[in-house]
């Protein structure tokens, strides 16, 4: 299969993903230092849905985490007591975690932090709707159909 893309464009695109999502996670972790939480630990916390239990292997799952990197940001993010855990009673090695009181009121500004982080983009509106197409296709047709042929790989062990 011969690709239409040269060497230079190669390069180029893969710079390109390297410098925009460092500049997104830059831009976030400035914006979210007032909340003392980081980039991580806010999309840890977006994905907990309000007052539902969520089994941390879930977390690891969904987020594409392993326990290594999932494991500080759960301890972080309980000792400023925006999460707790629960130990399950059919097997209290499985472990879930759930927003606090103090987790739930700030989760109620994530809508509007995303969105301030956004607009420091510069970015048109159509072009905004554009970008969030192409990275939704690209995780489509890479990220997601890799972890679940992983997942499936894995049960068949």
């Amino acid at each position: 299969m011969t690709s239409n893309i040269d060497d230079q464009m190669r390069k180029e695109m893969c710079y390109l993903f390297y410098i925009t999502s460092k500049e997104v996670v830059n831009r976030f972790n400035k914006y979210l230092k007032q909340f003392d939480i980081s980039f991580p630990n806010y999309i840890v916390l977006l994905y907990i849905e309000n007052e539902k239990p969520i089994y941390i292997k879930t977390l690891c799952d969904e987020l594409y985490l392993d326990s290594g990197t999932i494991s500080p940001i759960i301890k972080r993010l309980e000792k400023k007591m925006l999460i707790e855990r629960i130990r399950t009673e059919e097997d209290e090695r499985r472990v879930k975690v759930r927003l606090t009181d103090k987790g739930l009121k700030l989760k109620d500004k994530f809508p509007k932090i995303s969105e301030d982080v956004i607009q420091q983009f510069n970015m048109e509106r159509e072009d905004s709707i554009a970008y969030y197409q192409i990275l939704k296709t690209f995780a489509e047709r890479n990220v997601y159909t890799e972890n679940e042929e992983n997942k499936s790989s894995d049960n068949d062990k």
